[in-house]
């Protein structure tokens, strides 16, 4: 086990991510060079029937403990903080943990027709709390037309002060999304800095400081993810999940909208991909399942799983996506 405590909350304009090895860059290279020129792979498709290892679920009180060194140290103390969250990162369960402690209340998420109709108040007189956390920013909107208006009408109000002091826990893809779609930067914004072999020796992970290097690198410094890895590595009779060898243009909208809402349900993904006719979106999201790469929750949201992800952000990245910066 490494000594003391590794994790780090930071501001987002100062977050680096761990260098990469040589031999991962070629990897990413020769992944891109298939996409490109359409290559398929001759190894047969994950079966059907798949029980993958649940990634650990890590100590939070050290990355709590982070959180309340970083925002003591901080000059100022704003109403309303930003924690950008990658994917399977822990921010949001880091931060519930952290409210938890100090008394924050948890901000449910609006109505269809509050999204709709950017009802802002009627939603926030519901609330009824004064110190609160707003821990998963991307079921605030959707990329339709018609549902991003709660979400400019939210951001103004936030940063006026007028609900209060908060937290809000913004994932990376919608984030990123934000810097392009809103004409305002969103101030006070934080993130965990990029997970160190040290950190990941801190949540258990233990191997060689070679072994370690190359996954975190993987991992792209993100704990969550170097922790699925590392579990479905112990396991040899496992296949990893991997991008069908059919995949094309509906399979990367599919999984941007998945990434970019955190997940969603299968009406909702319908209404941020018109141009999938239902039967048509039914086989991607059946292919890609059977394939390990997106599941079905218990709340009947489909999301990327965390032993693809990697996978699925280089497959974005080859066909020029607009990608996080994580």
């Amino acid at each position: 086990m490494a000594k003391g405590n590794h994790w780090q909350l930071i501001p987002l304009d100062t977050f680096e991510r761990p260098t990469a090895p040589a031999s991962t860059l070629l990897q990413k290279a020769w992944l891109r060079a298939q996409n490109l020129i359409g290559i398929k792979d001759d190894e047969d498709a994950t079966p059907d029937e798949q029980d993958f290892p649940h990634y650990r679920e890590f100590d939070l009180e050290p990355a709590v403990a982070a959180v309340e060194k970083a925002w003591e140290e901080a000059e100022s103390e704003p109403c309303v903080r930003f924690v950008v969250s990658p994917p399977f990162s822990g921010s949001g369960a880091i931060l519930r943990a952290w409210a938890d402690k100090h008394g924050y209340q948890q901000l449910k998420p609006p109505r269809k027709d509050q999204l709709e109709s950017a009802d802002t108040e009627s939603w926030w007189q519901a609330q009824q709390c004064d110190n609160w956390l707003l821990d998963e920013f991307s079921s605030f909107w959707l990329r339709t037309t018609s549902h991003m208006q709660f979400m400019r009408a939210l951001l103004p109000r936030l940063l006026r002060g007028e609900l209060g002091e908060g937290v809000v826990v913004v994932d990376s893809w919608t984030f990123a999304f934000l810097q392009r779609a809103w004409p305002l930067s969103l101030p006070h914004c934080y993130c965990f800095a990029a997970a160190t072999p040290e950190l990941l020796q801190q949540v258990s992970i233990e191997t060689t400081e070679k072994a370690l290097r190359k996954l975190n690198a993987k991992a792209r410094g993100n704990v969550g993810v170097a922790l699925a890895l590392w579990a479905l590595a112990q396991n040899s009779e496992r296949q990893t999940p991997r991008i069908p060898s059919e995949a094309d243009d509906a399979t990367a909208f599919i999984l941007y909208a998945l990434l970019l809402h955190h997940g969603l349900a299968g009406e909702y993904l319908q209404l941020v991909l018109p141009m999938l006719a239902p039967d048509q979106l039914d086989v991607q999201l059946l292919r890609l399942q059977q394939n390990g790469v997106i599941e079905l929750d218990d709340e009947k949201v489909w999301r990327v799983t965390v032993y693809a992800y990697v996978d699925v952000r280089d497959f974005l990245a080859s066909r020029d996506y607009w990608l996080d910066s994580f």
